[in-house]
């Protein structure tokens, strides 16, 4: 059991801002964390670590397939993907349905176009 692949959503949101932050790790007791505990009194104690990347400032909301995208944008979704070691299949841009880019069939079949350790993310599969 785990997860196959990650539908990110409302990436629209980032769009106006200049930096992202994006939580890889807890600082717990002194100590470095990949996990959260599952002791609520240990998770209240927990303080994020972030990886800072530049935003984009860019308008997504005509972008219709991943090639459309922002580099800044691209290079989230990348690093996003390998971070968690799980491709991206789905990336919603706004609230229409057309705002939505389909990266790989999350029902029938995996391209796997946005898992940067595979090196399956190239310039042929934009």
């Amino acid at each position: 059991n785990g997860i196959d692949c990650l539908a990110i959503t409302k990436l629209d949101v980032l769009d106006e801002l200049d930096e992202i932050n994006i939580c890889v790790a807890y600082e717990l007791d002194g100590k470095t964390c990949h996990h959260l505990p599952g002791d609520a009194r240990a998770f209240a104690r927990c303080k994020p670590i972030y990886r800072t990347v530049p935003g984009w400032k860019t308008s997504t909301e005509d972008c219709r397939k991943l090639e459309d995208l922002p580099k800044q944008a691209l290079d989230y979704l990348r690093l996003l993907a390998e971070l968690m070691e799980v491709p991206i299949a789905i990336v919603s841009l706004g609230a229409s349905r057309d705002q939505t880019i389909i990266v790989e069939d999350p029902i029938h079949g995996p391209k796997r176009a946005l898992l940067a350790e595979t090196n399956a993310f190239s310039a042929s599969s934009v």
